[in-house]
């Protein structure tokens, strides 16, 4: 992160010197007021920047046209002007472009200065305007790829999950500590937040390209934590030495080596109707009830896998009719 905020404040710097640059070139008055453009500009993202552009472009046209018909009309006094950015600031709230108001209100302060209106001062504000415009965008199109910190993420949650799962599959067998899976529950959320807050930053770090395997990718493991969270209450107990638990088991314990295989989802809701099929028709009918809390608890935690497995194959098949 500290590399990415260095590189986003030279770019910056950078940006604002050559803008400066190129308005002192072509004799532009005001030219230094292009730094307060870069600096609205460039903290968008890059995705952004492109429609932010157009905005502040279009907003520029109204802002200017706005105070020169108000100063032209009422005079310059420091009531039209108060006018000027009530009108303005109104308008761009309403239109939800505010983040146009403080580049376009600057513009239009340097007419006030002037006390003047006339076409080539309309003319020399919407060119501060496109040369600001112009040096973000060019500016912003260099960026960071990150990707290798999201991999690093999904490796981090399915390490996660997989010793999750494996201390799930301990309590089945009465031997996990509550407070273990507890602990690793709480890392997880930490991670998943700060990967898909990540993701959104990847996404947004292109012009044109839509990438959203990640944040979709860290969208389902958000859900798959919620459904383990859920699956937590039914593994306190102390459960009987019986077949269902074997089976689910088992089960849990190839989740562990399978985690990081999306592609066996399949092979694996096969093998979870084959335990539903055992649980419904095979499996003797509980007669006691402690046997009749086991099953029930046995039974909400069958559908937990089963929930989990489902989010993995919705995630691999959205993806697969995509390429």
């Amino acid at each position: 992160m500290a590399k990415e905020q260095f590189i986003i404040s030279l770019k910056m710097a950078t940006g604002i010197v050559v803008a400066t640059l190129i308005g002192k070139a072509l004799n532009i008055e005001f030219y230094s007021s292009v730094a307060t453009i870069v600096i609205v500009s460039m903290l968008s993202t890059k995705k952004q920047s492109i429609k932010l552009a157009g905005i502040f472009l279009i907003a520029a046209i109204i802002s200017l046209s706005l105070a020169s018909f108000l100063f032209t009309i009422l005079g310059f006094s420091l009531g039209v002007f108060a006018i000027y950015i009530l009108i303005f600031t109104f308008l761009m709230y309403r239109l939800d472009t505010k983040s146009a108001i403080i580049t376009n209100v600057v513009l239009v302060m340097q007419i006030y200065s002037l006390e003047t209106v006339s076409v080539s001062i309309f003319f020399n504000q919407l060119v501060l305007m496109f040369i600001g415009l112009s040096v973000s965008l060019m500016f912003n199109f260099f960026t960071l790829d990150f990707e290798d910190e999201l991999i690093e993420y999904q490796k981090q949650v399915e390490s996660i999950l997989n010793s999750i799962f494996h201390n799930m599959g301990r309590c089945l067998n009465n031997e996990c500590g509550e407070e273990t899976v507890k602990e690793e529950l709480e890392e997880l959320d930490k991670v998943l937040s700060k990967s898909k807050l990540r993701a959104y930053d990847y996404l947004n770090s292109f012009y044109i390209k839509q990438n959203n395997y990640y944040i979709e990718y860290f969208i389902m493991r958000r859900q798959q934590y919620y459904t383990i969270v859920r699956m937590q209450k039914f593994i306190k107990r102390e459960f009987l030495n019986k077949t269902e638990v074997k089976l689910l088991r088992d089960f849990n314990d190839s989740l562990i080596s399978n985690t990081k295989t999306l592609s066996t989802s399949k092979l694996q809701m096969e093998r979870l109707d084959e335990i539903k099929y055992h649980f419904t028709h095979i499996s003797e009918l509980p007669t006691t009830k402690l046997q009749l809390q086991n099953r029930i608890a046995l039974n909400q935690y069958l559908y937990g896998l089963v929930n989990l497995v489902e989010l993995k194959m919705h995630f691999i098949e959205s993806y697969e009719n995509k390429d």
